[in-house]
């Protein structure tokens, strides 16, 4: 009986965790410019759980890893909006008319915007696992999206999904969006084992 009333404490004692985890990640979010080093914050502090590294609590890990990692995260996220935007205005010139130079350009443009995604879903757990450059971490996830395309398209499927659940609910991103952070960083974790890279 005791057992079991240990589990069921843990289990609502992480259960607080996660939300607690979302709630400071979403409030930190709110002004546009820290949405990246919060978002590698929060991914730093599920890093911490799996690996078993840390005893602070989440708020003091959180804003550890918010200044840690924010001069680095910030000057990615200036050149990785930059890119994103040129990929959708790219997706506002190119209309489909008919043409096949334009049918190949948007196709391209497809595939492009599909890896861009798939590199930056990487580049958080990157960024707080290895200690590189931007162009280091760039480098390394799209080497990570290539040769891991198990993980890659797992990751891909349930981070869709969690979009589009949350397009309908958006109340759920106080609690989802640390929990998919863990499951993404799960998978990261596991790919890059194998790997080795560092």
């Amino acid at each position: 009986m005791g057992d079991h009333k240990y589990k069921v404490f843990s289990f609502l004692e992480k259960a607080v965790d996660f939300l607690f985890l979302s709630f400071i990640w979403a409030i930190m979010c709110v002004p546009i410019i820290t949405i990246f080093p919060s978002t590698a914050a929060m991914f730093g502090v599920v890093r911490s759980w799996q690996l078993q590294k840390g005893e602070a609590g989440v708020f003091i890990t959180f804003f550890k890893l918010f200044r840690e990692n924010f001069k680095q995260s910030f000057g990615i996220s200036l050149i990785w909006s930059l890119v994103g935007l040129s990929l959708y205005l790219n997706f506002q010139i190119v209309s489909l008319s008919g043409s096949v130079i334009e049918f190949v350009i948007f196709i391209v443009s497809v595939l492009l915007s599909i890896i861009f995604i798939l590199i930056t879903i990487y580049v958080f757990p990157m960024m707080v696992h290895v200690k590189a450059k931007w162009h280091e971490l760039v480098r390394n996830s799209f080497f990570l999206v290539v040769a891991s395309p198990y993980s890659t398209i797992i990751i891909g499927v349930v981070t869709l999904g969690t979009v589009y659940f949350l397009l309908d609910n958006p109340a759920g991103l106080f609690f989802i969006s640390s929990v998919l952070a863990y499951f993404i960083s799960y998978w990261f974790l596991k790919a890059i084992s194998k790997l080795q890279i560092n």
